[in-house]
């Protein structure tokens, strides 16, 4: 929205220099045109999709990798950033998918003591637009459909004030056995 802003008033500012006056020299008009020539340029800049590609994704993102979840301790939270997929014009969206993958252990039980089967995984969904949020889809778990987590430089905090605590290793007891390369990304 905001780029959308700055494009308009760029080229707003710019347009009257195509209004010529008989009166100005011919350098001022020529100055004129150029600074709506380089207006416009920085508004295609600014709604490049580079800077959907300057969305850092994989390791070299903050939220990618394992959590501790208090709620649920010894189980699998694991989060995955990945580019967005491209649209049908070819470009990519102004965001990236955050992808978490985890277990609240069987039967109920909050503390996971066990490694879990594959069939009781659970995914959600979400994006982030780069920086410190993510908005997940919790709603396949029955929670809200746009829950924000923050990145406060150790970990996921969400507006219930849980925190899930990022972990400098990947434990291999969190996930399942026929899964035990699901480090290198959810399913």
């Amino acid at each position: 929205m905001m780029n959308r802003f700055c494009t308009i008033a760029l080229l707003a500012t710019g347009t009257n220099a195509l209004v010529t006056n008989q009166g100005k020299a011919f350098t001022s008009e020529r100055r004129n045109f150029f600074g709506i020539v380089g207006g416009a340029a920085a508004a295609i800049a600014i709604n490049s999709p580079a800077n959907a590609a300057s969305i850092k994704v994989g390791p070299a993102n903050p939220f990618t990798g394992d959590y501790d979840d208090p709620n649920h301790p010894g189980c699998l939270r694991q989060v995955k950033v990945v580019g967005a997929p491209l649209k049908p014009d070819g470009s990519r969206p102004l965001y990236a998918v955050v992808e978490v993958m985890g277990y609240d252990g069987r039967n109920g039980e909050k503390t996971c003591t066990d490694r879990p089967k594959r069939e009781d995984l659970w995914k959600v969904v979400g994006k982030t637009r780069g920086g410190d949020e993510a908005f997940l889809d919790f709603s396949v778990k029955g929670g809200p459909k746009d829950l924000v987590g923050k990145w406060d430089g150790s970990g996921i905090v969400f507006p219930d004030g849980n925190k899930w605590t990022k972990l400098n290793y990947s434990p291999k007891n969190r996930r399942p056995e026929d899964m035990s390369t699901l480090s290198d990304g959810p399913l």
